[in-house]
């Protein structure tokens, strides 16, 4: 019998059509309960999905990060840290909490040596190395992807947040760079690089040549000889700030539509017009 993926995000108005993508996204390959930090807006506009437990703590989604403006910088802090909400919701229920940002989508399912993962007592938590090839950026904001990532050990979790709300005296980036720095003491694995598929991957002139590993293969996207099971980088183009990931997204939609036109896979098909209705009715 199939076990149910207890799948965490954060999702304000801003980010709702993408973290409905997401939902549908991961959905399709398997059952989700979800738990959402959210806001106002947001609760009640997920109110009518059965599987949707929504955590109202976020009070504004008018912040930002890197930019020379404290308050701003306070609120964002307070919105990223409601993750810890919503995963701690889950781990209870669950005993695993499984965090995917909402700027992710799935193209592939899970596999099976991942959930196992996921259930194995024996791990504390799966995290997801950044693989930029630039060991200077990684210094500077951490070494894994705090966008992805699983938790079994309620210690761990409580580790993570508490160094998190003070990333700023620790001279750390968010809750981010903490991540590392918490999985010095537990028994952590790492996602291959064919998880968590983000832009950064790609941006670097050493790395640009990494667009070539996705490609077509049976009918499905392929990071070389591998499933690429979810990409991270923003799909409405309102919400791509400085434009970092829409070649990522293109690259992989293209896929996705010869998907389609050789193999008639109908998962893609019912994606991409998932993407096109909230992209022409939200962004």
């Amino acid at each position: 019998m199939e076990r149910v993926i207890p799948a965490c995000s954060v999702a304000t108005k801003k980010s709702l059509a993408e973290f409905e993508l997401l939902k549908f996204s991961l959905e399709q390959y398997h059952k989700v309960e979800w738990f959402v930090a959210t806001d106002d807006y947001t609760a009640k506009a997920l109110s009518h999905y059965k599987n949707v437990n929504v955590i109202n703590k976020i009070k504004t989604d008018d912040c930002s990060h890197g930019v020379n403006d404290p308050v701003k910088n306070r609120l964002f802090l307070e919105l990223i840290m409601t993750k810890f909400d919503a995963m701690e919701a889950a781990i209870e229920k669950y005993g695993v909490g499984f965090f995917v940002d909402s700027d992710m989508f799935f193209v592939n399912p899970l596999e099976k040596r991942f959930l196992d993962l996921l259930w194995n007592e024996d791990v504390d938590a799966i995290l997801s190395p950044h693989m930029t090839n630039n060991l200077g950026l990684e210094t500077q904001v951490g070494h894994f992807n705090v966008g992805f990532f699983a938790v079994r050990n309620k210690s761990y979790l409580e580790q993570h947040r508490d160094m998190s709300w003070k990333s700023k005296e620790l001279g750390m980036y968010y809750e981010q760079q903490p991540l590392q720095f918490t999985s010095y003491e537990y028994l952590t694995v790492n996602a291959p690089i064919y998880y968590n598929i983000g832009w950064w991957r790609f941006n670097e002139q050493h790395s640009v040549s990494r667009l070539q590993w996705l490609r077509e293969v049976d009918g499905r996207v392929m990071l070389k000889n591998n499933p690429a099971v979810c990409f991270h980088a923003h799909t409405m183009k309102s919400l791509d700030y400085n434009n970092s990931g829409l070649f990522l997204v293109q690259r992989v939609f293209d896929i996705m539509v010869k998907c389609i036109n050789e193999h008639d896979n109908k998962d893609y098909r019912a994606f991409l017009e998932k993407y096109n209705e909230l992209n022409n009715g939200k962004s």
